[in-house]
């Protein structure tokens, strides 16, 4: 991975920090892939080695704290630290999707896969026939996935107060560089997913 800091970055060029800030993902995506494409002019056989880049931000100038975090944060660049109090084992997930028609036979993709919704098509490309689709795994493409939960330290924590958690998603090289029980500093986009289960408990959507 390639670690560029904020502080430089605003400093050189400030229009393409404050994007960065406001629109994390889409920013991150355009730095992989130009990072990509300067290495491979550089080193033609790179991809051979690693068929990805990964562009990690660090020196994030704000700091925020796991209970401070509201909708406002949502979607934007954040930095946040605490105590790993668990770690899952590393699970397989889709990142590029191709789906088999079951009439016709023709694979249908790639799509792809950019947050945690299950991808659906609508119409098959070759007989445009409304399905059924089966996942085509043989020619879809996977990445490593891992979440952490990430606890607030107990010396930030209010006297008479709870600790308050987040989940962390880490992907790519991220995989198992926490372990837990150690304190960790994370910078990436705060995001919510929607959970039908916890909806139903709570009443209303969450």
């Amino acid at each position: 991975n390639l670690e560029v800091s904020y502080l430089h970055l605003s400093h050189m060029t400030p229009v393409l920090a404050i994007w960065l800030a406001d629109e994390p993902k889409e920013m991150l995506a355009i730095f992989d892939e130009v990072t990509q494409g300067v290495v491979e002019t550089m080193f033609p056989d790179y991809a051979s080695i690693h068929d990805e880049i990964f562009v990690r931000i660090a020196d994030l100038p704000v700091s925020d704290s796991l209970r401070d975090l509201r909708e406002v944060h949502l979607n934007a660049l954040i930095r946040v630290s605490g105590v790993v109090t668990r770690r899952t084992g590393v699970f397989p997930q889709l990142k590029i999707v191709r789906f088999t028609c079951t009439r016709c036979g023709n694979v249908s993709g790639p799509i792809h896969q950019t947050s945690a919704e299950e991808l659906k098509i609508s119409s098959c490309t070759e007989c445009q026939s409304p399905g059924p689709f089966t996942l085509n795994s043989e020619q879809s493409v996977y990445r490593n996935f891992q979440k952490i939960t990430l606890q607030e330290s107990p010396g930030s924590v209010p006297a008479g107060r709870v600790p308050r958690y987040k989940d962390v998603i880490l992907l790519a090289d991220l995989i198992d560089r926490a372990r837990p029980g150690e304190e960790i500093e994370v910078t990436g986009v705060f995001t919510n997913q929607f959970d039908a289960a916890l909806n139903t408990r709570q009443g209303f959507p969450v």
